[in-house]
């Protein structure tokens, strides 16, 4: 796996600082046509198709599998839902209007013990914004 300029580095970075997150020992992020993610002995293997999954795209925004994978990890910017109905409407691919201060920002929604997904913080509008990809959200809502 190549070191692309530091790219990997700068992601793991970012969750670190943003997320207050560290992966657990055993799970690394790699550079191999972009940013990714899976164990430490994948890199060695041989394999035809992609080595582990996207992390983030190219401009180091987290993606859902790697949220909904690693969230738990997270103890900054995180959201705690404590309606089901709200939980429910977010993983179905609503946007929540809520209050969160001054300050946009990317957040990680849960419920209970259950990382819903990615939201971003729009604080002109005073809502999250719903990160999810479309094809995900029936699968989310149905694990609620």
């Amino acid at each position: 796996m190549a070191n692309i300029s530091g790219k990997e580095k700068n992601f793991r970075k970012f969750i670190e600082r943003h997320f207050g997150m560290t992966l657990p020992e055993g799970v690394q992020i790699f550079y191999a046509k972009g940013v990714r993610v899976g164990n430490t002995d994948i890199t060695k293997s041989q394999l035809t198709g992609e080595l582990g999954y996207a992390a983030c795209d190219f401009g180091f925004n987290p993606t859902n599998p790697f949220i909904q994978n690693f969230g738990h990890l997270a103890t900054r910017n995180v959201v705690r839902l404590k309606q089901e109905a709200e939980a429910r409407d977010f993983a179905a691919g609503k946007d929540l209007v809520m209050d969160l201060g001054t300050k946009s920002k990317q957040l990680i929604m849960r419920y209970k013990d259950y990382t819903v997904g990615l939201g971003y913080y729009d604080a002109q509008q005073k809502k999250v914004q719903n990160q999810i990809p479309k094809k995900r959200t029936r699968e989310i809502v149905n694990e609620l």
